[in-house]
């Protein structure tokens, strides 16, 4: 409404002194509303169509899910006569150790060879770029052409064609081809048969922007380089899957004997409530002695439920690890790892990791890659000039293909190319574009090089650390076990309660678990600290190689 306001004002001002503008004034003023009135009813109109459209395309879909669950839902309860095959058989042995679960999880283990099949896919990328650089690519087509009609006659062509082109080392070209035809008419003036045939030679040559053997064969260089640091990437995924197995299963056995720690603590609560009901019978004891041995013997057993659940939905997501179905059955080998001796030396550490991390060498080639970048866009300010050199040879048209001579013309042609660089705003900037990454790649290694001896530093101090914590672990159970013997007895001799005897109990079941969880990452953490020298090597199997 504001602007047909605002446009029936300045009609006015324009056309008031004019008796006829003011008839024109007035249509235009019924004109107006009656636009808006067709615009909003063709809005109207839209948005019921596509409202329409709408709820019939939805109702199609919620009527395939409805017919789903109406007619294909399988109950619970009722007995299956068919399962779903396992896509494989594996062979998987009752009692589980930590090498088989590595071989297997290396063999079936779905990230695995979702990594495995990426690396030979850029290996066949590479095979591609390593034909067209190195040798000759060749093509071919045939062809038939016919044609008719009312005011031509009958012609068809049957032609061939075939070329091929290398790369030379100095940076230029080569190209061959070779082209024959077949024309058949009915045209009364011409020749019932045409066979026609030419072959042509020509070479390219950049004698400035883009000459030599460095910059033309830049893309394969890239294209070696980015493959070695698929392959580094890949060593290196194979060793934080051997350390993430590794870690599972070690934190599975510690289930496994917390789970058991959790049964004795439960029979040690057990045994604390009967012998508070005895010596309450006994009458040197209370009620409340009685009460809250049930109390610490009902939230043992829960603790233990509590265990038996988590530790059978970590067998669960340890069989997906690797790669097994779930209905796959096993047990773990209880076998704890023993507490590996460990020395080294800070200084020889570091060294060792700065010269043997995979990927510092692949930051090192990166930066020669952004050198060799500079370069490029150094020679991309070069204007272009070429040498480009052509050879011919034709046959003069025959009736038959044994007729023809290929020397029937020769034609020669030498050419030189030189660009006027008139803009260069593009190759300027790719310049400076290149410098900037240059001077990031020297500052990424920098960095990468802090990281790698902060890495390594922290993980002997942390190594360090695990080995006397397990030290004070070993003297904490021994401390906590005299103090539920020295409970037990109090209590017998009346000097003390069932309280001291629960909470002695509980601390023991505490302190045993907790030092399981203290050498398993203690074992871990020797194992990242393998891989962080460049020293953790994973053979074909998946196993740690000594």
């Amino acid at each position: 409404m504001i602007i047909q306001e605002r446009a029936d004002q300045l009609y006015y001002l324009v056309t008031d002194s004019d008796p006829s503008a003011r008839v024109a004034r007035t249509g235009q003023s019924l004109l107006i509303p009656a636009l808006l009135v067709l615009l909003c009813s063709c809005s109207a109109r839209d948005h019921a169509i596509a409202e329409r459209e709408g709820n019939r395309i939805r109702a199609e879909k919620v009527a395939v899910v409805d017919r789903f669950r109406r007619e294909q839902l399988i109950d619970p309860d009722a007995a299956v006569s068919h399962r779903e095959p396992t896509p494989m058989e594996i062979d998987v042995p009752e009692s589980l150790d930590l090498a088989t679960a590595l071989t297997i999880a290396t063999r079936y283990s779905r990230s695995y060879q979702s990594q495995r099949e990426s690396l030979f896919l850029s290996a066949l990328s590479l095979g591609l770029t390593r034909r067209d650089f190195l040798r000759p690519v060749f093509n071919s087509t045939a062809s038939f052409t016919a044609s008719d009609g009312s005011d031509r006659d009958y012609q068809d062509v049957a032609a061939l064609s075939i070329g091929g082109s290398l790369m030379l080392f100095t940076g230029g070209s080569l190209a061959i081809n070779a082209n024959s035809s077949l024309n058949t008419s009915d045209d009364p003036l011409a020749d019932l048969q045409t066979a026609n045939t030419s072959a042509s030679l020509s070479f390219s040559q950049p004698l400035l922007r883009g000459a030599g053997h460095d910059l033309a064969f830049e893309s394969l260089t890239q294209a070696e380089r980015s493959l070695l640091y698929r392959a580094r990437d890949f060593e290196l995924y194979r060793q934080d899957f051997v350390i993430q197995i590794t870690e599972k299963y070690f934190g599975l056995i510690s289930q496994q004997k917390k789970l058991t720690n959790t049964r004795e603590n439960i029979d040690g609560q057990r045994f604390a409530w009967e012998q508070a009901k005895a010596l309450f019978r006994l009458g040197r004891g209370n009620s409340l002695d009685v009460f809250r041995a049930e109390q610490a013997l009902l939230e043992a057993q829960n603790s233990g439920l509590d265990a038996e659940q988590i530790f059978s939905l970590s067998i669960d997501r340890f069989k997906i690890d690797l790669g097994l179905p779930t209905s796959v059955e096993f047990v773990i080998q209880d076998k704890f790892p023993d507490v590996t001796p460990f020395e080294m030396d800070l200084d020889g550490a570091v060294e060792a990791a700065l010269h043997n991390r995979l990927d510092l060498r692949t930051t090192r080639d990166q930066l020669e890659d952004a050198e060799r970048g500079l370069n490029i866009a150094s020679n991309s300010l070069l204007p272009s000039l070429a040498l480009s050199l052509g050879y011919t040879a034709a046959a003069d048209p025959e009736f038959r293909f044994s007729d023809l001579n290929i020397d029937d013309s020769d034609d020669y042609s030498v050419g030189l190319v030189m660009e006027i660089p008139l803009d260069r705003k593009s190759q300027i900037n790719n310049f400076r574009s290149a410098e900037i990454s240059l001077d990031r790649a020297h500052r990424e290694l920098d960095r990468q090089r802090d990281e790698v001896i902060l890495e390594v530093r922290d993980s002997l101090r942390t190594l360090k650390q695990r080995k006397d914590q397990i030290e004070l672990g070993v003297k904490k159970i021994q401390s906590v076990t005299f103090s539920v013997e020295k409970a037990e007895i109090d209590q017998v001799r009346g000097t003390g309660t069932n309280r001291d005897v629960v909470e002695a109990t509980n601390s023991l079941t505490a302190a045993k678990n907790d030092q399981l969880d203290r050498i398993v990452a203690h074992e871990i953490q020797l194992l990242r600290l393998q891989k962080q020298l460049g020293l953790l090597f994973v053979n074909e199997d998946g196993l740690v190689a000594e």
